[in-house]
């Protein structure tokens, strides 16, 4: 891991988000299973929660594959070891990957919260929350 990915502080904070990013893009199965914490936890976009070991399953067959992604960082915060990270998403689905299943290929926007835990002097990945937005209408008439 580079030199700020083991720096308890917002840099370090950000340079876990950008690890984690990378290694999902480029399917690095070994760096992802290393990175996620034994207890990880995501709600995910399919509106389904998983642990550690169902995500490492489903990230062997390309099921998270996609084409682009590109996140925006609204909200970092600190408290202790525990970093989190809200913003905005938008993720181009690669045909054939869960998210191409449930959304279809075209570009969708998501709204995320990621939570990392600082242990033994680096950055783990320890939940994600992720849901697809769709534009509302406003309310009354």
């Amino acid at each position: 891991m580079s030199e700020p990915l083991e720096d308890l502080s917002e840099t370090g904070l950000r340079a876990a988000h950008r690890y984690q990013r990378r290694i999902i893009a480029d399917g690095d199965e070994e760096a992802f299973a290393r990175f996620l914490h034994p207890n990880f936890t995501i709600n995910g976009p399919n509106n389904i929660c998983g642990a550690r070991d169902q995500i490492l399953r489903l990230f062997q067959g390309d099921a998270f594959a996609r084409e682009n992604c590109q996140s925006q960082i609204e909200k970092a915060s600190l408290t202790g070891n525990v970093g989190i990270l809200m913003g905005n998403e938008v993720v181009a689905p690669a045909d054939g990957s869960l998210l191409a299943a449930w959304f279809g290929t075209q570009p969708i926007r998501r709204r995320f919260t990621d939570v990392y835990l600082f242990e033994e002097g680096k950055w783990s990945f320890l939940a994600r929350q992720a849901s697809v937005v769709r534009e509302a209408k406003k309310f009354g008439s």
